[in-house]
């Protein structure tokens, strides 16, 4: 890892989004949103105000989470002298369409793509191991997921102080259930860079999510205030470890 002002450089210099991804990021938004809200167009018949004002809410939602967790991917392939680039699945888009039309919206599904890590020659010289690292290209994959797990922590403290929130209900559950999705070992998501960077990476992210879903979902005080101090530790841990040029 760099020392942040290498990485503040690195920042403004190459963390951009192109316009590539940002269509891809936009059907995903809109479709993500249109599944989430599937079944929150009015509560005994069809109600269109209803339905537009949760759609547009959730497509805020969406927005926010794709663009903060596809940052965290790029910020930290940058800081390792990689480029990552979102590539959408549309593929996944469509599975996920024809399964909320199946179940009527009870089996919500995010398989929007993941990122594909490109090698920086310039930024990568002195590193350990010069050449490409599959390590890092799954660290890279499971910094979305953390970013994930982040939104989500901010969502259920929302909900925590406004139990009946649409915003922060549904920002959590599109969070966690994002989260779980990423980490199917398929070839267009994240999942699968995580579980050939490291098997062990990979069982302790399953391990992860699931204890941050379950501490979360309970709504709790304790279950929240252990989520955040869990993920404080975690912060931290990685922060002293890591190493500066």
């Amino acid at each position: 890892m760099v020392n942040i002002k290498e990485l503040g450089n690195r920042v403004l210099e190459f963390y951009r989004f192109s316009w590539q991804e940002i269509s891809g990021l936009l059907a995903a938004v809109l479709i993500t949103a249109f599944i989430f809200s599937f079944r929150d167009w009015g509560s005994e018949q069809f109600e269109f105000i209803v339905g537009i004002t949760n759609f547009i809410t959730l497509i805020f939602i969406g927005a926010i989470s794709f663009v903060f967790r596809i940052s965290c991917q790029k910020i930290y392939a940058l800081s390792q002298g990689y480029k990552a680039e979102f590539k959408i699945w549309w593929v996944g888009l469509v599975i996920a369409l024809v399964l909320a039309f199946i179940s009527l919206g009870r089996v919500p599904f995010i398989l929007i793509g993941g990122i594909v890590a490109s090698f920086m020659i310039k930024q990568r010289l002195g590193e350990f191991r010069y050449g490409f690292s599959y390590h890092q290209n799954g660290i890279a994959s499971l910094w979305g997921i953390l970013g994930n797990l982040i939104l989500a922590i901010g969502f259920a403290v929302g909900l925590y102080y406004s139990p009946q929130n649409y915003f922060f209900s549904k920002g959590l559950m599109l969070n966690i259930i994002m989260g779980f999705c990423a980490l199917l070992p398929l070839p267009q998501l994240d999942g699968l860079n995580i579980y050939f960077g490291s098997r062990m990476m990979y069982y302790i992210a399953i391990v992860t999510v699931l204890l941050a879903s379950v501490l979360l979902l309970t709504r709790t005080k304790w279950g929240l205030i252990i989520a955040i101090i869990l993920g404080s530790m975690a912060g931290i841990i990685y922060i002293s470890i890591g190493s500066e040029k």
